[in-house]
C-alpha cells in the first residue's frame, strides 16, 4: 500500500491500514537499540508516532513532504532524544556531580558484621542498583503512591500513559535483578 493510499483509506475511516505502517517499525528498533533503547522503548515510540501521524492526518494537519516511514522515524527519534535528555536532567539533579560508586548487592550468606542480611536491605539494594529515574520512579509509584499525572509532571513524561510505561519498564528491570532463591532465604 503506497503512502497516498494509507492516507486516503484513514481519512475514509478505515483505521485498519494503520497495520501497514508497522513495516517500518525496524528502522525505529534499531536506531532506539543502538541509542541505549529496548525493544520495548523503540515499541512505545513507535506507537506514539503512529498515534501523532494519524491525528495530523485526521486533522488534515499532514503535509506530505516526506515518505511516512521517514516521518514516523522523525517523531520516534525526536521523543527518544528528548525522553534520553529528560533522563541526563534528572540523573544531574539527583546524583552528586562525580558520584560513581553504585552499591553492590549485599552477600546472602553474610554481611560484613556477620549478620544474615534482611529482605528489606536486599531490596533496598536492588533499588540503588536499578539507578536514576527509575529508583525515584519507583519510590514515588509505589511506596509514596502518587498519582501517574503528578508523576508524569514531576519526572518530565510527555503524560499519565508515559509515565505509566515506564514505571512497568522499572519494575520489569527490579523483577529481573531479584532472585526468588534469595529472597525465599530472606524472608
Amino acid at each position: 500500500m503506497t503512502d497516498q493510499e494509507i492516507i486516503l483509506q484513514l481519512k475514509e475511516g478505515h483505521e485498519s491500514c494503520l497495520v501497514h505502517l508497522y513495516a517500518h517499525l525496524d528502522k525505529v528498533k534499531g536506531w532506539v537499540l543502538q541509542n541505549n533503547g529496548s525493544e520495548d522503548d523503540a515499541l512505545d515510540l513507535f506507537q506514539e508516532a503512529i498515534i501523532v501521524f494519524y491525528k495530523k492526518v485526521m486533522a488534515n494537519e499532514y503535509t506530505y513532504k516526506s515518505k511516512i516511514s521517514t516521518y514516523l522515524f522523525g517523531i520516534a527519534r525526536n521523543q527518544w532524544l528528548n525522553q534520553l535528555n529528560r533522563r541526563k536532567k534528572y540523573e544531574r539533579r539527583v546524583s552528586p556531580v562525580g558520584r560513581q560508586d553504585r552499591m553492590e548487592a549485599p552477600e546472602v550468606d553474610l554481611l560484613e558484621n556477620g549478620d544474615t542480611p534482611s529482605l528489606e536491605n536486599y531490596l533496598k539494594t536492588a533499588l540503588e542498583k536499578l539507578g536514576e529515574p527509575c529508583k525515584s520512579l519507583l519510590e514515588a509509584t509505589v511506596f509514596l503512591n502518587i498519582k501517574m499525572d503528578e508523576i508524569a509532571q514531576r519526572f518530565h513524561y510527555s503524560g499519565a500513559r508515559s509515565a505509566s510505561q515506564q514505571k512497568l519498564r522499572c519494575l520489569k528491570r527490579l523483577k529481573n535483578s531479584l532472585s526468588y532463591d534469595v529472597i525465599m532465604r530472606l524472608r
